[in-house]
């Protein structure tokens, strides 16, 4: 065997020995009609003590539809985990644990979210309140997109682990949230919304365009609170990353200057994400329109 060729099939039986390494398994979180402790302990933090005790004693089979999600995901298991490499490009000199859990539950409310550091979550009920039937053809993509947010996030959830990322004041938060849920978005994004031929289409631009002053708003008024209530917290997350696409004022321009940035190449939001929380005002000074950068620039130069 030629030297070159030998090089070349070390490195392909190399590569192959890392994918077989990794692995995702899906699990259902629910066993004789009720949901396992690990479900509920995955919404600890998510819902009310009241209503855990309620669900942990619930008794009810899971839909159809909801059975159809499940197999949904199981399929995709393979697919899923040969998509581990490319999500990780942004996160520069992070590695997740090589097995990753999907755990499928129902009546938590968030189609997804993550729980500590290997597991995704996937609520069926809210897949079948939100898209219906995971059989219609949209939904193959679309199921895609949700892992690749969630799994996206434990990444993310890593780097601010490995960097030991202090949120020292209610800003802090915010701006971490805008960047943690816009690059997030950013892998869950249908076609629809993207760049095309680098250009946005005309539905992003008048998104964009609605959500600009409300980002440049809520973020001069974060910047102006030393000690916002909790009313005043609730008032200035809502919507961040909740709602639909068009409405969600931090996570969505976000995930629209990051696709930019990145221009094809995930390499290119390395530095954006080691930014942290900071990147979040240089890439608004970056990409905002000259009438909404003059005033957030004005707003921020004001002492708090």
């Amino acid at each position: 065997m030629r030297p070159i060729a030998f090089i070349l099939l070390a490195l392909i039986t190399a590569c192959s020995s890392a994918l077989e390494k990794k692995t995702i398994f899906v699990d259902a979180a629910i066993s004789q009609n009720r949901v396992s402790q690990q479900w509920l302990n995955a919404l600890e933090n998510r819902q009310s003590k009241t209503y855990l005790d309620s669900l942990a004693l619930l008794s009810r089979p899971m839909t159809s539809t909801e059975k159809s999600w499940l197999q949904l995901m199981q399929s995709k298991a393979v697919h899923w985990n040969t998509l581990r490499d490319s999500l990780n490009v942004p996160f520069e000199g992070i590695t997740l644990k090589d097995t990753i859990y999907v755990l499928a539950g129902y009546m938590g409310e968030d189609d997804g979210f993550t729980y500590q550091d290997q597991t995704v979550c996937f609520d069926l009920t809210a897949f079948q309140q939100n898209y219906d039937s995971a059989i219609l053809p949209e939904n193959g993509d679309r199921i895609d997109r949700i892992f690749a947010h969630e799994y996206t996030h434990l990444l993310h959830k890593s780097w601010a682990k490995k960097k030991n990322l202090v949120l020292k004041n209610f800003k802090d938060s915010i701006l971490w949230e805008c960047l943690y849920e816009g690059i997030g978005m950013y892998r869950s994004l249908s076609k629809k919304w993207m760049l095309q031929n680098d250009t946005l289409p005309r539905i992003t631009r008048e998104a964009l365009e609605k959500l600009y002053p409300v980002f440049v708003d809520r973020l001069i008024q974060v910047h102006a609170l030393q000690n916002p209530t909790a009313s005043q917290k609730a008032a200035l997350n809502k919507n961040l990353s909740r709602g639909n696409t068009d409405k969600k004022w931090g996570a969505f321009p976000m995930a629209m200057w990051l696709m930019q940035e990145a221009k094809g190449n995930d390499k290119n939001l390395v530095p954006w994400i080691n930014g942290g929380p900071e990147s979040v005002i240089t890439l608004a000074l970056t990409h905002l329109p000259a009438e909404h950068r003059i005033k957030l620039q004005s707003g921020l130069k004001t002492n708090p």
